[in-house]
Order: C-alpha cells, then sequence, then structure tokens
C-alpha cells in the first residue's frame, strides 16, 4: 500500500511540474491611458503660461493665447512657394499585332513641375529670455497627363498654373503650420494624450496552460481600471485596484521559479505587466525595480532596458518640472479679445504677410531685384512698396515700371485703364496681376477684386466694374466681340459672367477664336 501511495505521489507531482512547464504563447492586450505630456523647456510658474502669435492657426496646450506680452510669442514667416521648371514630357504609345509587329503608333504629352516652399518661426521666451527659431521646407512633384498635343499641354499648365501653384501653397502652408505647432507642444506645451494603442500586458494565450484563466481575467481587470483614467484625475486610487493583480502576478513568479524557457517565459510577463502598472502609474522607480528583474530574468533583456530608459525619461521629465505626476488639471484659453484693464478691446494679432523674392522691370528695362509683401502687392495700384537692399521701403510707381515677376510664379504686369475702384479715377498706369495672357487678349486683376481686359489691338484695358458692364455686361462684352460670331453667341446665351472664372472663360475662348 505504501509503495501504491508514493507512486501516486511521483505521478502527481511529475503532472504537477509538466502542467508548469507547459508551453505559454503570450498575446499582446493593449489598454487605454490618459496623462498630460509634459514639456521639454516648462514654464514653472502657471501664472505666466501666455503666448502671443502672428497665426491664430498656431495654439499651444496649457497656455493662455494673449493680445500682447505673452510670455511666449511666435513669429510665422511664409517666404511663399517657388515653381521650379516646367517640363513637358513626349510619350510613345505602341500598338502591336499578335507577331508583334507595331501597327499603330500614338503620343502624348505630360505637364510635370515643381513647388517648394519655405517658412521660418522666431520665438521668444520672456521667461528665460532665450530666443530662437525653427525652419521648415516642403517640395512637391506636380504631374498632369495625357495631352494629345504639345499645344493642349502647353496651354492647359499656363491657364491653370496659378490655382496649380496656390493648391501647393496651401498645402505646403498648413503642413508647415502643423509641424509647428508639433514642435513648440513639444517644447513648451502641456498636452492632454489619450491614447489605446500604445501601452499593452503579455496575457497568456495558450487555454491549456494552468495559468490562462488567470492571466484573460487580470487582463479583463487592468483593462477596466485603466478606462477610468483621466489625464486631469489622481490616480492615487487605480493603484489600490490595481494592486490585488500586482500581488497576483508576483505570486506566479514565486510559483514558476525554474531556470527553463518556459518559466522565464511566465517571469518575464509578470515583471513586464507589472513594470507597465508602474509606468502608467507615475511611479517610475517601481517601474526600474521591475525592469531590473526582466533583465535579470534573461528571457528578453532588451524590454527591461526599455523599461528602464522610459523610467529614467519620466524621472528627467518629473525633475524639469518640478512635479511628480502627469495627471493634472490644463488649462487652455483664448483671452485675446478680452478687455484689459483699461476697457480697451483689444485686436487679434494680425497674421504677418507673407513676403517674396521679386524681379522688377523697370521702364527703362532694368531689372532689380527686390523684396515684396504679397499682401501689400495684391492691393496695390499707382505704386507698390518694395524692399531695397538694406531691407529699407522704397516706392516704386506704376509709370516708372513694366512689370513684376515673383518668385512664387505670380507676374504683376502695369496696364493703362480707368479705375472704378482705385482713388484714382485717372485713365492711368496701374500694377494688376495677370490672370491670363494670350496672342489676342489678357486678363488682369486689379488690387484684388476688379478685373480688367485688355486686347492686343487695344493701347487701354477695360475695367469690368464700369457703369457699361456692370449695367449691360452682355452687350458690353459682345461688342468687344465681333471678330469671334460663336464667341459672341454664348455671350449672348450667358455662358458668361461678370467673375473671375466667367472672365477666364471668355478669354480663353475668345484668344482661340481669334487665333484661327
Amino acid at each position: 500500500m505504501k509503495k501504491v501511495l508514493s507512486l501516486l505521489v511521483i505521478i502527481s507531482c511529475l503532472t504537477a511540474t509538466k502542467l508548469l512547464s507547459q508551453r505559454a504563447n503570450l498575446d499582446r492586450e493593449y489598454f487605454q491611458v490618459s496623462y498630460v505630456d509634459l514639456p521639454t523647456i516648462p514654464i514653472l510658474d502657471d501664472s505666466k503660461r501666455t503666448f502671443t502669435s502672428s497665426s491664430r492657426n498656431i495654439f499651444l496646450e496649457g497656455f493662455s493665447r494673449v493680445a500682447q506680452n505673452g510670455t511666449l510669442d511666435f513669429r510665422f514667416t511664409f517666404h511663399g512657394t517657388e515653381i521650379g521648371d516646367v517640363d513637358i514630357k513626349k510619350r510613345t504609345h505602341e500598338e502591336k499585332d499578335k507577331e508583334g509587329n507595331v501597327i499603330k503608333t500614338t503620343y502624348t504629352y505630360d505637364v510635370l513641375c515643381s513647388y517648394s516652399s519655405s517658412a521660418t518661426v522666431s520665438i521668444s521666451n520672456a521667461d528665460s529670455g532665450e530666443n530662437s527659431s525653427l525652419t521648415f521646407s516642403e517640395d512637391d512633384s506636380y504631374s498632369s497627363k495625357g495631352f494629345k498635343t504639345y499645344s493642349k499641354a502647353s496651354s492647359y499648365y499656363n491657364n491653370n498654373r496659378y490655382s496649380i501653384r496656390d493648391k501647393y501653397r496651401t498645402k505646403h502652408r498648413n503642413s508647415m503650420i502643423s509641424q509647428t505647432n508639433s514642435k513648440i507642444n513639444y517644447k513648451y506645451g502641456y498636452v492632454p494624450v489619450t491614447t489605446s494603442q500604445s501601452q499593452h500586458f503579455w496575457i497568456i494565450a495558450t487555454k491549456k496552460h494552468p495559468e490562462f484563466a488567470n492571466h484573460q481575467e487580470a487582463s479583463a481587470a487592468l483593462k477596466a481600471i485603466f478606462s477610468k483614467m483621466q489625464h486631469d484625475q489622481p490616480v492615487d486610487d487605480l493603484l489600490v485596484e490595481a494592486q490585488p493583480w500586482i500581488d497576483y502576478f508576483n505570486d506566479v513568479v514565486t510559483r514558476y521559479n525554474e531556470d527553463d524557457k518556459q518559466h522565464k517565459k511566465v517571469r518575464y510577463a509578470s515583471y513586464y505587466n507589472i513594470a507597465k502598472i508602474y509606468l502608467n502609474l507615475d511611479l517610475p522607480e517601481k517601474v526600474k525595480e521591475y525592469a531590473d528583474l526582466l533583465t535579470a530574468n534573461e528571457y528578453d533583456k532588451k524590454d527591461g532596458k526599455r523599461l528602464n530608459r522610459s523610467a529614467e525619461d519620466l524621472i528627467n521629465d518629473f525633475t524639469i518640472n518640478e512635479i511628480s505626476t502627469r495627471h493634472f488639471e490644463v488649462i487652455t484659453e483664448d483671452l485675446s479679445n478680452e478687455p484689459d484693464v483699461a476697457i480697451v478691446y483689444a485686436e487679434d494679432p494680425a497674421e504677418e504677410s507673407e513676403k517674396a523674392v521679386a524681379f522688377l522691370i523697370t521702364a527703362a528695362n532694368d531689372t532689380l531685384q527686390t523684396t515684396v509683401a504679397i499682401d501689400e502687392l495684391t492691393k496695390a495700384s499707382a505704386a507698390i512698396q518694395v524692399l531695397d537692399e538694406n531691407n529699407k521701403a522704397k516706392e516704386v510707381a506704376a509709370i516708372d515700371s513694366k512689370q513684376i515677376v515673383l518668385t512664387t510664379g505670380d507676374i504683376y504686369e502695369v496696364a493703362t485703364f480707368t479705375s472704378s475702384v482705385a482713388s484714382d479715377k485717372s485713365n492711368s498706369p496701374k500694377f494688376a496681376k495677370a490672370i491670363y495672357q494670350g496672342s489676342n487678349i489678357s486678363l488682369y486683376e486689379h488690387m484684388g477684386k476688379e478685373y480688367v481686359l485688355k486686347y492686343t489691338n487695344t493701347e487701354d484695358g477695360i475695367s469690368t466694374m464700369s457703369k457699361d458692364f456692370v449695367f449691360g455686361f452682355n452687350k458690353k462684352l459682345a461688342a468687344l466681340s465681333t471678330e469671334c460670331e460663336v464667341v459672341k453667341g454664348k455671350i449672348m446665351a450667358n455662358e458668361y459672367k461678370n467673375t473671375k472664372e466667367g472672365l477666364l472663360a471668355y478669354s480663353q475662348a475668345y484668344d482661340a477664336c481669334a487665333a484661327e
């Protein structure tokens, strides 16, 4: 009988050992966390967390936007979008018969062009007295394919080059603003974060493993606990709720204490999960303790080193910010429109005007390189302000000029016409932006709101905001198009409107008709 009992004990021990040594597959189980991402260059006095900016699209988490005298000041300067060389590529298309012989050859033409933009952000920190800057650049390649002739490809690009350029200008500017916000919030901001895909536990997924059910229960419970985490609430209560599961994982370590791979793997999961709990509950010293155990366990030393680095980074963030938690209230507000103590309403900080390098062609055919503010140039009429080589403002009269070519691709011509919107009502030379320039007609935009038609066979342009156009648009336009009966018919059928798009469509149609 004693021998039978001894045999049963031996079998039980062997069975238990076999169960404990059973293969354990681990699955990642992600859980949600919320916290405040701390800045690398903090403003420690929260009463000084104010900022001003040249752009309303720049924001800083944990700070108040004010109209003036912000502790941090951000000046965003967009330097414009430059157009690279335009290339029209000829492509050959061959149609072959069953024997591989070429039976038909056709050609198409592709328009290729590059666009590049740059910007600078100047940063002033009144708290530290330091000034710094950020620089950005963006590049894009444009292509439009499949034109049947070289002429059609060229005409398409010439007629749409400004809208294409504007599309990339907007794209690049928005990207640079987004990059600016990322960089300044990393340096100075207190950014609330909620994520469910960056943190995970290692949970046993092998159903026959003795710890499978307990691991699954632990995973579900800890996910529920961390789902209650908020960036602006203390985490002390969450630690109390998580403690039984910390105790469970510690107990597993004592039971799986052998030196074989499967025991190490189970211990690895326990150490890792406990370290993750402590990391997300802002206890970096406890993280280091379990990270060292991970490394000593020798199942995956890299995770031990990574968690140690995460703990050191968190300790460093706490030291720099003179704080011991990532869970507190963050106030982000806009005070820039509130009245000050003198009950004077502050205006919104204006957007800083975009500047561009330009080449001025004078009436004497001299070419001068200068810098212009695009907003001011758009509103210019009889004269414009440019910056000379010493960066000083200088006025240039239209009567002394022929053309201004910007590196952004825009062209401003000097055209003579009587304006309906400028203060000078005389028939005189004025700067106007070229919208369309054909062989027989050109369309200009004056002061950003007036459109001017200039026919090649006439000396002066005609404002479409004049009385004749406003009260008899079709009649006036038809009278100017007597040479083109097809276009004239479309005018009388109300196909063209006195808008930028309508006048551009008319100019293109008239130019094509007059060229026949």
